[in-house]
């Protein structure tokens, strides 16, 4: 038989229950190859360069981005 997504929550709420968050963190570093705590995320730097109608962030600690400019 097949679990429901509302038995399979409330399986994981009854098995972290007495868990702090770093046992919890631990728990899944264990289990899966890449997790990220998202409380705790880097912060991120910007370096936007303007190219007419597009803006473009280049250059900095994280992938290439951009947006286009619109006027509303």
């Amino acid at each position: 038989m097949t679990e429901s997504y509302t038995d399979f929550k409330d399986g994981i709420k009854e098995e972290q229950s007495n868990l702090s968050k770093e046992e919890i963190l631990d728990m899944m570093n264990n289990k899966h190859e890449y997790t990220q705590d998202l409380n705790n995320l880097p912060s991120v730097e910007h370096n936007w360069v303007e190219r007419g109608l597009k803006v473009s962030c280049e250059g900095a600690n994280h992938p290439y981005h951009s947006h286009f400019l619109v006027k509303r």
